[in-house]
């Protein structure tokens, strides 16, 4: 059976779902099929990113409505090789119960190498669902101290529900961090309180992948650090890159 995470983060922008879908493709490079849960009703967007949003008939409300079996409800990428979405509810009202994500996501586990889920922002009924099955949590925060102590107040929580957690560092610009504009990397470890498991750069390949809904450039930086952190992730041991080669 594959181990279940899900990624979340205190507040909204964070970029969840952008590295639910980047470590997703880099995880599917290397341990098999991979299927991204997305928890964020009413909101979706992994849809898009993953390019099947024109193919969507069922999402998960079908499943638990008894319109679809959960196989109808779950659609291979057409532009990530072994990446598979199943898609949030339109309505939040659609949404699940945390037993049903809990039961929903150990029948599927067994079906695919790693499932990753994709939390909506912030605490309450949706992140109570969305993290019902996970055995672990990647908390996603942009280096600034807003997100960085709403990621040390998640991680409390989920270190309260015994639940392993590590942090992603996303959108990090190194310049404005080597000239002391910006917070370095260690205030934001210490303030999210939290072991760091990867740094993700601005990176303007990312917006322009998520835009049509295309695999990052092999060679730009983002997906260098997306491969690292999918290496991490499955416990290979992957020294961070220097900020000025980042």
């Amino acid at each position: 059976m594959s181990q279940i995470c899900v990624v979340t983060s205190g507040k909204g922008g964070a970029g969840k779902s952008t590295v639910t879908a980047g470590l997703g493709y880099a995880l599917s490079r290397h341990s098999g099929r991979v299927l991204l849960i997305d928890a964020d009703a009413g909101l979706r967007s992994l849809d898009l990113m993953l390019g099947v949003s024109g193919n969507t008939m069922y999402d998960m409300s079908d499943i638990f409505s008894g319109n679809c079996e959960p196989v109808r409800a779950i659609y291979p990428s057409p532009v990530f090789k072994n990446v598979f979405v199943l898609p949030a509810p339109l309505r939040l009202e659609e949404m699940c119960t945390p037993e049903e994500m809990r039961a929903l996501c150990r029948s599927l586990a067994a079906y695919y190498d790693q499932v990753i889920i994709d939390c909506p922002a912030g605490l309450g009924p949706g992140f109570e669902t969305a993290i019902a099955a996970a055995d672990r949590a990647l908390i996603v925060s942009t280096p600034d101290m807003v997100c960085a102590r709403d990621a040390q107040i998640l991680g409390h929580l989920l270190e309260e529900r015994q639940m392993r957690s590590h942090l992603v560092i996303n959108r990090l610009r190194p310049n404005k961090v080597m000239d002391g504009s910006m917070p370095d990397v260690d205030e934001i470890i210490d303030t999210a309180g939290i072991q760091l498991l990867g740094i993700i750069p601005e990176d303007e390949e990312v917006a322009v992948a998520n835009a049509n809904a295309k695999p990052l450039p092999a060679a730009c930086n983002a997906a260098i650090c997306f491969d690292n952190l999918a290496q991490r992730f499955m416990g290979k041991t992957v020294p961070l890159a220097k900020l000025e080669k980042m």
